[in-house]
């Protein structure tokens, strides 16, 4: 069912956690990406040091959410809502409001998936960060990870309102094997990401949006459990690794 779909919701996951240790610099002594100062060339690594920074501060993050899915398979763009949020170091929820209700619960190395008007559930091991599901898709698991395997340009707004944008294009067949490509929008104020485009290696392309980002305002710990009824089976489940034998 949504299984599918864990790559890439483990994967904005990936990029919007710590990576590696972050620049120990306050936000306010790093330069800013629109410095004058700046070679355009030194402007995307000074960004990305501003969104480690800002990644290393992040206690809790809670936004609705717009996912739009688009393939061949399907007669026209689907459009689901809901929100999400994360604790620090390694709780996660999506709740998908519409067009049909399912929380994802990622806790503790596993994620939950509840299918709640069909009753059903289904369980993964994810790994820590999604490592597991980020080495199936031929990546690592956070920005500094994604550089790696990807080659990077950015184009910075004339507004200053509007987001820096990221175009990732796989450096790897390994990768080009599951991802054609991503575009990451970072928030110019946050310094976060806030919106993904996803096009996996079939023209698949999923876009997913947060508004009303809400940082650091903390989120209760019951917010990261599940009530799923006795009557509900649980089944466990495996990611699909077929494409890479």
């Amino acid at each position: 069912m949504l299984l599918r779909a864990a790559p890439l919701l483990l994967l904005l996951f990936g990029v919007l956690t710590p990576g590696a240790p972050a620049n120990a610099q306050a936000p306010d002594e790093l330069p800013h990406p629109r410095s004058e100062e700046l070679k355009p060339s030194e402007r995307v690594s000074v960004l990305l040091d501003r969104v480690r920074v800002e990644q290393n501060r992040l206690e809790s993050l809670e936004a609705d959410f717009i996912q739009v899915k688009e393939s061949v398979l399907l007669v026209e763009p689907v459009e689901s809502r809901g929100g999400f949020a994360f604790s620090a170091p390694d709780r996660v929820r999506w709740e998908y409001a519409s067009p049909n209700p399912i929380s994802i619960l990622i806790v503790n190395e596993e994620m939950t998936t509840w299918y709640r008007d069909i009753q059903q559930a289904e369980r993964v091991s994810v790994g820590r960060q999604s490592q597991r599901v980020l080495e199936y898709l031929g990546t690592g698991s956070s920005m500094d990870d994604l550089l790696e395997y990807f080659l990077l340009t950015m184009t910075v707004p004339i507004d200053e309102t509007e987001p820096y944008v990221l175009e990732l294009a796989p450096k790897f067949d390994k990768v080009a094997k599951r991802i054609q490509g991503m575009t990451i929008w970072v928030d110019p104020g946050l310094f976060l990401p806030l919106r993904l485009r996803y096009v996996e290696a079939d023209g698949d392309v999923t876009d997913l949006r947060f508004e009303k980002l809400r940082v650091n305002e903390g989120v209760p710990d019951e917010h990261f459990m599940l009530d799923i009824p006795s009557s509900v089976e649980v089944r466990e489940v495996e990611l699909d690794r077929s494409a890479d034998r």
